[in-house]
């Protein structure tokens, strides 16, 4: 027998109806089991808002959950999804227990400075570029607003100097003077120092032992303003030491340089390469980074002009600069990379995480390889490259190298992280982290690029120019390129067809 509502049933069930249509957005409905027609206010909870709240673990949204819950969520896709678990050796218990505590100890306390905090150095604890978190503005300023006026340089012999000095800073008016080496910090050995420093503050996290020193020594000298630091100094040429003491002091980042980068930060309304013909009839092109701009909708063909030129030229070689290059669309580069072979080779293999199956596997959609381009360029080549070339620039300079009369030239290697880039997870404050979900590999199976355990990048310069104190004064004092000059002096003398 059907069960017929009483009029009091109807009448206590419209407060959810009213609900209902609340979150249906209607604008105008007839209540059910009643002839009443209401107009009915435009809902502004939307699918959307409910899926921010109450994200769930596939998307990686977290945001509407507690710190705690949120943590907890963020560990376990991390733990599942990183790409590079065995190859970094990330002990996922053993960061869970090292951060849950502190987290709780924020929670509790309501401090949403020590959460982000907590976040970020569990992040930071893993040596790999291709993780990252966002940085609100007023943490950083918080942490690192403060400046002593220079910034460092570690050089070949062991030696840190100062390779940057604002003229009108404090430092300068107490007669420190550029080049300055720097002997103690703080009453510790610089080098000490150094290795106390934390790189939490860097863009990323590091992943080579080699570039950590550059980044130590850029925060070194990087503090709360306010904060004061003594330091033993000896200036250039001189043989007394001097000990001073500073306070640091607002400056905008100033003195956070990166004094190694040779990167270029440009726009849409410029090319993200350039080409010429260098005296001695050397060609050079230079690659910011594998994009399309505005200036530039088409690059490839861009690049293929640059070698129609080059080989019409007859140049004696070749100089491909790539210090700073951040990479961008893997398939740019290996387009590029098509003019420097005759036979088809791989330019990476790919292995993601597979939600369907439930791990890592595979993807060999998204596999990549260089095919031959006309013309081809049978020159000797020089690849320039830095600490700063990093992803799909350090993963051209990889491909480049296996082929005949290609050399790399630099003063350190890479940056070592080169990952698939599909993984995001939002944090209750808005904080968004981004990992690799997928490693690239190369032919071989073995990983492409990217620095393991040892913290070593792969991709190290065949011809190392080291910083000593004659190339930073070439560097910095006379504007000079001293890598450049050096890989000029290579394709001048033949020298590029042997390693």
């Amino acid at each position: 027998m059907r069960r017929i509502m009483t009029k009091k049933q109807v009448y206590s069930f419209i407060p959810a109806m009213l609900l209902a249509l609340f979150l249906s957005g209607c604008v105008h409905s007839t209540l059910p089991l009643t002839k009443i027609s209401a107009p009915m206010p435009q809902s502004p909870v939307t699918l959307s808002t409910v899926k921010a709240l109450f994200g769930g673990y596939s998307d990686g949204n977290f945001s509407g959950r507690s710190w705690e819950a949120a943590f907890d969520a963020m560990h376990q896709k991390l733990s599942r999804e990183y790409a590079f678990t065995e190859w970094k050796g990330v002990d996922w218990d053993a960061l869970y227990d090292r951060f849950k505590t502190r987290l709780d100890e924020a929670s509790a306390n309501n401090d949403a400075e020590a959460y982000y905090l907590t976040l970020r150095e569990y992040i930071y604890s893993i040596p790999d570029g291709s993780l990252s978190i966002t940085t609100p503005q007023e943490y950083k300023e918080s942490h690192i607003g403060g400046g002593y006026g220079f910034s460092l340089l570690p050089l070949e012999d062991g030696r840190v100097v100062i390779a940057w000095l604002d003229p009108e800073s404090q430092a300068a008016v107490t007669g420190i003077q550029w080049g300055a080496e720097i002997l103690e910090w703080n009453g510790l050995p610089i080098n000490e120092a150094l290795k106390q420093q934390p790189v939490l503050w860097n863009d990323v996290p590091v992943a080579t032992l080699e570039n950590e020193k550059f980044v130590q020594c850029a925060l070194l000298t990087r503090a709360s303003v306010g904060t004061p630091a003594e330091f033993m100094f000896r200036n250039p040429g001189a043989g007394d030491l001097w000990i001073t003491r500073l306070e640091a002091r607002r400056d905008f980042m100033q003195g956070l340089k990166n004094l190694s980068d040779q990167g270029k930060s440009f726009t849409e309304f410029e090319s993200p390469l350039e080409s010429r013909i260098l005296d001695g009839n050397i060609g050079y092109i230079r690659i910011y980074c594998h994009a399309a701009t505005l200036a530039m909708p088409f690059p490839v063909r861009a690049f293929r002009k640059s070698m129609e030129k080059f080989v019409q030229a007859r140049v004696t070689g070749l100089i491909m600069d790539l210090r700073g290059n951040p990479g961008g669309l893997d398939e740019l580069a290996a387009a590029y990379a098509g003019h420097f072979t005759q036979t088809p080779l791989s330019f990476r293999k790919v292995v993601s995480f597979d939600s369907g199956k439930g791990g890592f596997a595979l993807n060999e959609s998204l596999n990549l390889y260089v095919e031959p381009r006309s013309p081809y360029f049978s020159a000797p080549v020089c690849v320039l490259i830095n600490r700063n070339t990093r992803e799909g620039g350090e993963a051209l300079a990889a491909a480049l190298r296996k082929m005949p009369k290609v050399q790399l030239v630099g003063s350190t290697a890479t940056e070592g992280s080169y990952g698939l880039m599909d993984g995001t997870i939002t944090m209750p404050g808005g904080h968004v982290i981004h990992y690799p979900r997928g490693r690239m590999l190369e032919e071989d199976g073995s990983v492409l690029v990217t620095a393991g355990t040892n913290r070593v990048s792969p991709v190290a310069p065949d011809v190392t120019v080291p910083y000593t104190m004659e190339k930073c004064e070439s560097l910095f004092r006379k504007e000079e390129d001293p890598v450049l000059k050096q890989a000029i002096a290579i394709l001048s003398a033949g020298e590029a067809d042997s390693r």
